[in-house]
């Protein structure tokens, strides 16, 4: 019983075209084509026509160009007025691989075959020409044909031979009537009558009557062609084919062409047209057609002349000049379709609703191997039929290229059937993975190589051949010994430093044939190294220096990307669909498996170069793959449902696992083994997660594979995209199950683990998913110890610290089991989460106790508020009390892992909390840096009282002040209480800078300090305090009198580089001893500024005025330094008024006794203090110098002088300044030299010699009273 399939249905149309139209079906027969188009060609052919000596002519085109087509097209440009002849014949390519089978046969049935092959081409020829009219159109032709036979046709047969038969009975009547009438019974009349005429009479009606009947019977003869004597046949089958000739027997078509001038004489054909003569290659055929046309026109001379046209390609004739000799005219026919526009004609045969990227890409592709237009023709009206019958028709590029292969691969395409042809054996050898591991016979040898070379270059420890060398010479001479013994050979002694250092002397060593360890001296021989051991020696040498030259980072970066390259490549091919396989194996290397096969007997190839580049095209495309069978058969529900049938399809046509998954699927078993078939069990759309729970329970190593392949894969977003499409719906159970799979080996876990870690964009789902993956697998404890692996417990730490929900994605029940794998590989979570449920608190418990979580705020915050009751309130406390709180727990790993990462806790959480109790503690501990250090200081609120509490740390190892250290940070961010005792203290450290910050932080805080005696028992922390402290120059006058006022204590060692105005303070508050010590150390340290003599001056003065003595006591360390006498130093001294007028007499007295002159030379004192000093002054000479040197520098006061000179024991001084009258007093050279000098003044009249009796006297004479006023105003 046949069942009705609906899609073999008809289409129902008005007519056969409007049905062709509908399922837009071609004719493959010649078209018109439009007038603009055939123009050309229909001028040229109707000049041909035309002219009278024209009459062989060539249309000349490629196959396929459209010369049938330009004929038609001209035939019908003449509306019926041209009788034409059309003569096809069809290649005999149907046997020609049967003849080249025979190739082997001899020459003589060559050639038999040869002339077979001709005589059947004249006779097709002739067969086509003298059957194209009807019997009753040549009634001459001795050719018969099987016809109808027609009333009139029996009728006149029958008269015919009744004819003859009368007239031959005639005959007999005429000579023996008697003999006739008695035979046939007839009336004795006839008899008399004619034997009563005469005999002549009856003789010539008897002759007539013969003559009649053989003219009747003659004429019948000759249409039969009984009397044809051009050609004797055996036999003449003209249904069959089949001619049977004497082997002597002419051309059919010489022996015929009789038959052939009469048909053209009958029938008046105006043209014969020629078709594919060309395919056969035979030329005598047409040599054979000319002399035929030409025999024609000549016994048609009274007619237009029969044209020849021959359609045929345009190397039909080796040369040019055969060429146009033979024929008349040649008319070129330029091919409409060609490579170039052959995309233009394909694309136009479909529906624009049918072209996709796909479908319009595998046009074009496909269009370059189209030979012509009827074979494009042919492949769209296949393709329309195969769209709306076959079970994959959906993918129309996958279809059209099966259509493609069928037409230009007949054989190969037919060959399927009975499991031969490229295309079966290379599929079947793709399904047995014979073509994948030949591919990957190469790629193993050089991983393995790869692989070798690695761990030769890693296993490799020296890094130079010097060490080299000198490891290999060390079994036969140590370096211990290098001195004492020494390699001989050939009379040259060569030390073992020789041998390491020069790799020449080395090479030419080991070239020795006999190589002994001898002392240098007797040369006792030790060893005798042959030339065996010489050898390994040399080529281990070698094989080692190539690892050096070769184990640098770059090097082995490269051989391991290498060998992550050649693992891909073979995973690649492992995994590779038909395309990627035909892909990698290259046109030449498909060639050369098809020969290959050939060689084995398991291929025997027909097949052409240009089909072989087409299946290899195909199959490289992806056109053709393991479901080719699927668009060349049709689906009956059976073993498979519909929907089943659907996954497979939308499977093999390449659909994502979007859709693929999205199917029901009825029979898993049989859908597997359909897939494993195909060879697509591994595409990633064919992981339906009912097949790969199928596989987990029925074929774990199919799965083990299938997972191969989809790691295999570069893009770690598409596979994971996988994962979580696979295992959407899987229960715990099986999604613990199926990741065992991964879990049974390294290399699979260690590819999924690159993938899950892989740094690619993803999304919140992706993500999610990645971390559940994770806690699934820490949570599979059967191999636990794969972790263990130092690549796969890196790629897990790095997964791990990228999942904040870790915990939170385990399991329930199996919180157990994730802590024993992370307790029994070392393994830490990152995250903590915050916000869990009992059982995850339980987890979190057990991880804390152990340890196993990496610090960070958040997770230390979380344990802190898992394990507690108040969240809330814990929440605030955390924040404000952090140390407290974790300490409350009372976990010792908590408290080591959190000391561990100490710093970050203070800068993350400590410095904004108010434990402030625990700042000496974190300041003092030594896992504390000192950044952090500065961060507390600077950020947090706080004062140290007492600083023998903190022990300062600096950055330097040596503790010096070059430097951070913490009493610097203290005082810079103002963290220390004001006090004499922390200043103290800070004086004892050395990391301090006094004169910087302490002087600094003093003058900030002066006023806050306490009253409270400075105390200060070190010698060197003095020195110190009062260099840095008390002598900075930046120490405000208020801070350092502050300080001042508590140091009980006086100075007797006073630092070179006092500044003054610290000097000044200091003995304004008489903490400097008055020393000549301290005297003259502050003289030094002030001298060298000019500008500041003066203010100097007066501090010495006033130094020395606490200790007067000390002038009478050192008069030369105080007036002399270095030799030179101090002018103005001594003139502040004489001025000071807390320095007694005995002192200072005293002083000007040891002056002028020890020091000659110089109080000639200097003005030491003033009028006014001279005359202070005068009544204490018990020597006219000492007054004397000092009132010239008075009154030589100007210094002028009336009353001043008055007492001076009135001071004198010499009573002659007393009158030297008169005040109403003149005076005379006694000459001297002294007193002379005072009145000039007084005069100078003009305080008197220059002073004159008297006269007379007073000659000897000086005349003092004052001034007048007008002068005195002037003065004294």
């Amino acid at each position: 019983m046949i069942m009705s399939t609906p899609w073999l249905t008809p289409i129902v149309a008005d007519s056969d075209h409007a049905e062709a139209n509908a399922v837009s079906y071609e004719a493959l027969t010649p078209t018109e084509l439009d007038s603009d188009k055939a123009g050309c060609y229909i001028s040229a052919l109707n000049y041909a026509y035309e002219h009278p000596d024209i009459r062989n002519i060539a249309v000349t085109g490629p196959y396929g160009a459209g010369k049938s087509s330009v004929l038609k097209t001209w035939c019908k440009a003449h509306n019926g007025t041209l009788r034409v002849l059309t003569v096809s014949l069809a290649d005999f390519d149907m046997q020609r691989h049967v003849d080249e089978s025979n190739g082997d046969s001899s020459s003589d049935e060559g050639t038999k075959n040869t002339g077979s092959v001709e005589k059947s081409i004249e006779y097709s020829i002739l067969q086509q020409i003298l059957y194209k009219n009807k019997k009753h159109e040549l009634p001459c032709s001795r050719i018969d044909r099987i016809s109808d036979v027609t009333a009139g046709q029996i009728l006149r047969s029958a008269s015919f031979l009744t004819g003859t038969i009368l007239l031959s009975g005639a005959a007999l009547f005429f000579l023996a009537p008697d003999y006739v009438t008695t035979k046939l019974s007839l009336p004795g009349a006839f008899a008399r009558y004619l034997l009563e005429c005469p005999f002549g009479v009856r003789v010539s009606g008897a002759v007539a009557s013969v003559m009649g009947s053989l003219c009747l019977l003659l004429n019948q003869l000759h249409r039969i062609g009984i009397f044809d004597r051009k050609v004797s046949l055996d036999k003449v089958d003209l249904l069959k084919g089949a001619v049977t000739t004497r082997a002597s027997s002419p051309s059919l078509l010489n022996v015929y062409i009789d038959e052939i001038v009469y048909f053209f004489d009958s029938t008046k054909y105006d043209v014969v047209i020629f078709e594919d003569l060309d395919r056969f290659n035979n030329g005598r055929i047409f040599v054979k057609l000319r002399e035929i046309n030409q025999i024609i026109n000549n016994c048609l001379s009274d007619r237009k002349p029969v044209k020849f046209i021959y359609a045929v390609r345009d190397g039909i004739f080796n040369s040019a000049e055969s060429r146009t000799k033979f024929f008349d005219f040649v008319m070129p026919v330029i091919p409409v379709m060609d490579n170039q526009n052959a995309y233009e004609h394909f694309v136009k045969k479909f529906k624009e609703e049918e072209i996709n990227n796909n479908l319009s890409e595998c046009i074009s592709r496909i269009a370059t191997f189209i030979p012509n237009m009827r074979v494009m023709h042919n492949i769209t009206n296949e393709f329309r039929l195969y769209q709306n019958l076959v079970n994959s028709r959906e993918n129309l590029a996958k279809l059209l290229a099966m259509i493609a292969y069928k037409n230009l691969c007949a054989e190969d395409y037919h060959g399927i059937d009975s499991k031969k042809g490229v295309l079966y054996h290379f599929i079947q050898s793709y399904l047995d993975h014979e073509i994948q591991n030949e591919l990957l016979h190469s790629a193993n040898n050089e991983l393995e190589d790869m692989a070798q070379s690695l761990v030769a270059i890693t296993n490799e420890k020296l890094a130079n051949r010097e060490n080299l060398r000198e490891e290999l010479l060390m079994p036969y001479l140590s370096k211990n010994y290098s001195g004492a013994l020494v390699f001989y050979t050939e009379g040259r002694q060569i030390s073992l430093d020789d041998l390491i250092q020069d790799e020449d002397e080395f090479l030419m060593l080991l070239d020795k044939e006999n190589i002994q360890v001898v002392t240098p001296y007797n040369r006792q021989n030790f060893l005798m190294i042959n030339q065996r051991d010489t050898e390994k020696l040399k080529q281990q040498y070698e094989k080692r220096c190539h690892l050096i030259e070769t184990k640098s980072v770059d090097n082995i970066t490269r051989v391991k990307n290498n060998i992550s390259s050649l693992e891909s490549l073979r995973t690649e091919i492992l995994s590779g669909t038909v395309a990627d396989i035909a892909e990698k194996m290259t046109n030449e290397g498909f060639v050369a498996w098809i020969k290959k096969k050939e060689d084995t007997g398991v291929l025997t190839i027909q097949s052409e170069h240009e089909q072989i580049d087409f299946i290899f095209f195909l199959l490289s495309s992806g056109y053709l793959s393991t479901d080719y069978m699927s668009y060349r058969s049709i689906f009956i529900p059976g073993g498979l449902s519909e929907t089943d049938n659907l996954f497979l399809k939308d499977v093999m046509s390449g659909k994502g696992p979007e859709k693929t998954f999205s199917f029901h699927l009825d029979n898993v078993n049989n859908i597997v083994e359909r897939l494993k078939k195909l060879g697509v069990l591994q595409r990633d759309n064919a992981q339906h997660p009912a097949v790969i729970r199928w596989l987990i329970d029925n074929d774990p190593d199919t799965l083990k594979n299938n997972i191969m392949a989809l790691l295999s894969q570069t893009g770690s977003q598409r596979v994971v995209s996988l994962l979580m499409l696979m295992q959407n719906d899987f229960t715990t159970y099986v999604r613990l199950r199926y990741l065992e799979i991964f879990m049974s080996d390294e290399h699979i876990l260690n590819r999924l683990l690159a993938h899950l870690c892989a740094s690619e964009e993803r999304t919140p789902e992706q993500k999610f998913f990645v971390q559940e993956i994770a806690a699934h697998l820490l949570c599979l404890t059967e191999k636990s110890n794969i972790w263990q692996s130092v690549e796969i417990n890196k790629r897990i730490g790095e997964l791990i610290d990228s999942s904040p929900i870790l915990i939170t994605a385990v399991p329930k029940g199996y919180g157990d089991a994730f802590f024993e794998v992370l307790k029994d590989n070392t393994l830490s979570v990152s995250y903590i989460p915050g916000d869990v449920g009992d059982e995850k608190c339980s987890v979190i418990r057990k991880i804390a106790g152990a340890g196993l979580f990496k610090y960070s705020v958040s997770n230390l915050k979380n344990v802190y508020l898992c394990l507690t009751q108040d969240k809330n309130e814990e929440r605030m406390s955390f924040s404000l009390y952090p140390f407290h709180c974790l300490e409350s727990l009372a976990i010792s790993e908590l408290t080591e892992v959190l000391w561990t990462n100490i710093e970050d806790f203070i800068l993350s959480v400590f410095i904004e909390s108010e434990e402030i109790d625990r700042i000496p503690e974190l300041l003092n501990s030594s896992e504390v840096s000192m950044t952090v250090v500065e961060q507390i200081i600077a950020k947090m609120d706080f004062c140290i009282n007492n600083l023998d509490d903190i022990i300062n740390r600096s950055e330097c190892a040596d503790n010096n002040a070059s430097g951070r250290n913490i009493y610097s940070m203290l005082l810079q961010h103002d963290r220390i209480f004001p006090s004499f005792d922390n200043i103290i203290h800070l004086l004892h450290d050395t990391s301090i800078n006094t004169s910087g910050e302490l002087v600094q932080w003093v003058n900030e805080k002066h006023f806050e300090f306490e009253p409270s005696d400075i105390v200060i028992n070190d010698t060197g922390i003095f020195n110190n305090f009062i260099s840095e402290l008390i002598c900075s120059p930046v120490i405000s006058e208020e801070a350092l009198l502050k300080v001042l006022s508590n140091l009980n204590v006086v100075i007797i060692d006073v630092p070179e580089n006092i500044p003054l105005r610290n000097a000044e303070l200091l003995c304004s508050e008489k903490k400097l001893a008055p020393t000549v010590n301290v005297f003259t150390v502050l003289f030094n340290a002030l001298s060298e500024n000019v500008d500041d003599i003066n203010r100097m001056n007066t501090l010495l003065g006033n130094l020395i005025a606490q200790r007067p003595e000390i002038i009478t006591q050192e008069p030369e360390d105080i007036f002399y330094i270095e030799g030179d006498f101090d002018e103005e130093l001594a003139s502040e001294l004489f001025r000071h008024k807390l320095i007694g007028m005995n002192i200072k007499v005293a002083a000007l007295r040891w002056l002028r006794d020890n020091k000659p002159g110089i109080l000639d030379k200097s003005y030491l004192l003033s009028l006014d203090i001279l005359a202070e000093l005068s009544p204490w002054m018990g020597d006219d000479d000492l007054r004397l110098t000092l009132l010239k040197r008075c009154l030589v520098a100007g210094d002028a006061g009336k009353d001043a002088l008055c007492v001076v000179l009135n001071s004198f024991a010499d009573e002659s001084y007393h009158g030297l300044l008169p005040h109403d009258r003149f005076r005379k007093i006694p000459h001297s050279v002294d007193l002379w030299e005072v009145a000039e000098l007084i005069s100078n003044l003009g305080f008197i009249q220059p002073p004159k010699m008297g006269s007379g009796r007073d000659e000897h006297k000086i005349v003092i004479t004052p001034v007048r009273y007008v002068r005195d006023v002037e003065f004294y105003d």
